[in-house]
């Protein structure tokens, strides 16, 4: 399958997930500038989703310029990492209008494991794809991202989705600071030779 035709297509629908994410900031009818901070939570919610994208993004580029040969596995896998990614407007949305309720951030959690789940599939589908190619290189590199050792390691994972759910029910809020951690501390570390891939 033509690598760059699935690139190009991930790369629109990423940016159209982005630019639905920013429709919903609304204009204040006021010309006040305190008028804006009503718009505040959903500020906040907002720039923790452009942050998940553009860290998700950094990464799917670098698995994809190392891999050479995409087989259905990848492309379906490809496919269902877009879609639950697609849900990231609606809960980015909902909790910008309830920051501190529990049925948005039930839902923006829901959409995160979800999106877990299927970057993980994704990451092991290019994995044995590279493996089947015999890039063993390739697959090493995927291997050794902090973000795919993270999802791996089921302690690890299960301590966040524990805190996650305590967060819920009590400072329902706390749940977006914790995936906000995550992605800084666990997706935003890329590999070393991510800004050297095509020097």
């Amino acid at each position: 399958m033509n690598k760059g035709r699935v690139e190009a297509f991930t790369d629109a629908v990423l940016a159209i997930i982005l630019t639905i994410m920013i429709l919903e900031f609304k204009t204040p009818e006021s010309f006040s500038i305190s008028a804006i901070l009503d718009q505040v939570p959903y500020l906040i919610s907002y720039a923790i989703g452009y942050l998940f994208i553009g860290v998700a993004w950094y990464n799917h580029h670098y698995m994809f310029s190392k891999t050479r040969w995409i087989s259905q596995n990848v492309y379906w896998a490809n496919n269902f990492w877009m879609f639950a990614t697609s849900f990231l407007p609606v809960a980015t949305a909902w909790v910008g209008k309830g920051l501190n309720q529990q049925g948005p951030e039930i839902f923006y959690f829901m959409v995160y494991l979800l999106w877990s789940v299927a970057y993980f599939i994704l990451s092991l589908m290019l994995v044995r794809a590279n493996k089947k190619d015999h890039q063993w290189d390739a697959a090493q590199s995927i291997r050794s991202m902090a973000i795919f050792r993270f999802m791996r390691n089921w302690k690890w994972a299960s301590l966040q989705i524990i805190a996650s759910i305590v967060a819920i029910i009590y400072i329902p809020a706390l749940q977006m600071v914790i995936v906000s951690l995550s992605i800084i501390f666990v997706g935003a570390r890329f590999n070393k030779d991510s800004d050297q891939l095509f020097n």
